[in-house]
């Protein structure tokens, strides 16, 4: 055999093979219809999977592209109700996001808990909700889609250090003014203060008329040249206006030296602190008009702004003064010694914050009724009436009873009853008293023009008491239980009585004429003074806004408190119960304030 030669069955042409060639050719004929018949089956199942496949995708993509359009809705809506500066305007904007995007239906109701709103933080949370009907889901027994969707979105300014600078001068009692101050006042600090994390903010309260009270916790942490103790007002410098550091205690800028004490008197009055309580005092003692420093207690800010009352001169410069100090970083000099004296908390250590600490945001309120008005000081270059040696004298006595006298020569012989009270002249005799051995003081008042002493506790409006230089010598043997007799300073006289009434029974004016004509700081030297330290506290960073309150337009007033502000923006005029939307605003514009630096 041939290496490629075929075998001779497959080469032998037979009919019987031919037969079977065909036999097997029509079984592969029909096995091959059978298969043809399977595979349309086949790809007809195949193209229903497809099919219902394809439509399970299509109804997805349309719930999702639905979803997706209601999420962003609902996140843009939620995002621009984060700066809303109340609840009910932040449920509003997103309310007005829906309608516009024509899902008004798909918003859902608001829970208790999804907004909050505060100055210093923000929380809003929203639903939506909708349903979309399918297409080929149907064919699995899935009519409809539900899309829901949920956004949340949180702002908060960690720390917030608040300075309210009120007005209470005599010219807030017109009108109402003063009750719509304390309203307007009072929902600021419940809208700043309601849901704020604790110690997250602090709100410090300084009113201010003819001048400012700080209280004896802030007093006593300070350097002060004390001269009296009637009051706790200080008498700043044209420099300390300069700068926002408060220039006492152990500030850099006080070179370790104390501030001055205000002197405390009232224009007119009568005698003793109890009758100058005129409106042209220099100072108010009052607990009412002391500032309130550094409050993290809504009741304690509402208890102070409840007990706020109009009276005195206007100001605005010692405000304001005193507001930049609180938030000047120098000051936790003051805070420190607060804190060690148990005046303050603890947590506050750090308070004020440095300025420019990104975790704190520092704003004042200034808020202003009239335009600053004329203070009037003794002759401060020229001192007559201050320092020593006043002309009123006070004489110190113990309050006891005459008991008995005895004789030095001989202690047996004892005397009582007026008998022996008239031996007390007596350098051979001495007195004994007894008593609750507490000390009292009479006061007399000596006249440079009667060469006199005038009885201020002896006197009355019917007859006057007046004592020679000799019966007044006299004292120490005539007043029962004396101790001595001191020539009071001139401060201190002061405090007792007012340059009114030293005229009146001296008949000498040249005291008077000193206080009201000699020294004195004008309105428009005020304003001055008062836009040195604005702009110092605006160079370091502060936000200043500040509020008219019922002040004419274009007036000196309006003008003052416009130019002492950030800004026009942040300078608002208020009439009557508009004060309170004016403070709402500034609530609003801080916190916008916050979210675009």
């Amino acid at each position: 055999m041939r290496l490629f030669e075929r075998p001779q069955l497959m080469t032998a042409p037979t009919m019987q093979g031919r037969k079977t060639h065909g036999g097997l050719h029509v079984r592969l004929h029909r096995f091959a219809r059978q298969e043809d018949g399977s595979a349309t089956v086949f790809a007809f199942f195949l193209f229903i999977i497809m099919l219902v496949m394809g439509g399970f995708a299509l109804d997805t993509m349309r719930h999702e592209t639905e979803r997706s359009s209601l999420q962003a809705t609902l996140d843009r809506a939620v995002l621009a109700a984060a700066s809303a500066s109340n609840e009910t305007e932040a449920r509003a904007i997103i309310e007005d996001y829906f309608a516009k995007a024509g899902k008004s239906d798909y918003l859902l109701g608001q829970q208790k808990g999804d907004i909050s709103v505060t100055l210093n933080s923000a929380r809003i949370v929203a639903r939506a909700q909708t349903e979309i009907d399918t297409y080929l889901m149907k064919l699995n027994g899935v009519d409809t889609l539900n899309v829901s969707a949920l956004s949340a979105a949180e702002v908060r300014i960690p720390n917030l250090e608040v300075v309210l600078v009120l007005d209470v001068s005599g010219s807030m009692s017109s009108n109402n003014k003063i009750d719509n101050l304390k309203k307007a006042a009072k929902e600021f600090v419940d809208l700043v203060m309601g849901n704020a994390r604790d110690g997250s903010t602090v709100i410090s309260i300084v009113p201010f008329s003819f001048s400012v009270s700080p209280p004896l916790s802030i007093y006593n942490a300070l350097a002060v040249e004390e001269t009296h103790d009637y009051s706790t007002c200080l008498e700043f410098k044209d420099n300390d206006y300069t700068h926002a550091t408060l220039t006492s205690g152990s500030s850099s800028l006080s070179n370790g030296i104390p501030v001055n004490q205000m002197v405390y008197t009232s224009v007119y009055g009568g005698f003793y602190s109890d009758e100058l309580n005129q409106s042209w005092r220099s100072c108010y003692n009052d607990d009412y008009i002391r500032i309130l420093p550094y409050s993290k207690s809504v009741s304690e800010l509402h208890a102070k702004i409840d007990g706020l009352l109009p009276a005195g001169n206007t100001s605005g410069n010692e405000g304001m003064n005193w507001g930049a100090a609180l938030l000047d970083p120098t000051f936790r000099q003051v805070t420190s010694a607060m804190i060690a004296a148990n005046d303050l908390d603890p947590d506050l250590a750090r308070v004020p914050a440095d300025y420019g600490d990104s975790e704190t945001l520092k704003a004042i309120i200034f808020m202003g009724d009239g335009a600053n008005t004329t203070s009037y000081f003794f002759d401060r270059s020229n001192p007559a009436y201050r320092g020593k040696h006043s002309d009123l004298f006070e004489v110190r006595y113990r309050d006891s009873q005459f008991k008995y006298a005895y004789n030095k020569n001989n202690v047996q012989i004892r005397l009582e009853g007026s008998t022996g009270l008239a031996k007390c002249t007596d350098d051979r005799w001495v007195c004994i008293f007894e008593g609750d051995g507490i000390g009292k003081s009479i006061y007399y008042l000596y006249s440079q023009t009667k060469k006199q002493y005038y009885s201020i506790d002896e006197s009355t409006e019917e007859q006057q008491v007046w004592l020679s230089p000799t019966q007044f010598s006299n004292l120490k043997n005539t007043v029962d239980g004396y101790i001595a007799t001191v020539q009071l300073d001139w401060e201190i006289a002061w405090g007792l009585m007012s340059p009114d009434y030293h005229r009146r029974i001296t008949g000498d004016d040249r005291a008077w004429n000193d206080y009201i004509g000699s020294e004195f700081v004008n309105g428009a030297r005020k304003n001055t003074l008062m836009q040195s330290v604005c702009s110092a506290t605006k160079r370091a960073g502060v936000v200043v806004y500040s509020i008219g309150f019922e002040v004419p337009k274009g007036g000196t007033a309006d003008r003052e408190l416009a130019k002492c502000a950030t800004s026009g923006s942040h300078y608002y005029r208020s009439e009557g119960e508009e004060i309170s939307s004016a403070f709402s605003s500034i609530a609003a514009n801080v916190k916008h304030l916050r979210l675009t630096q």
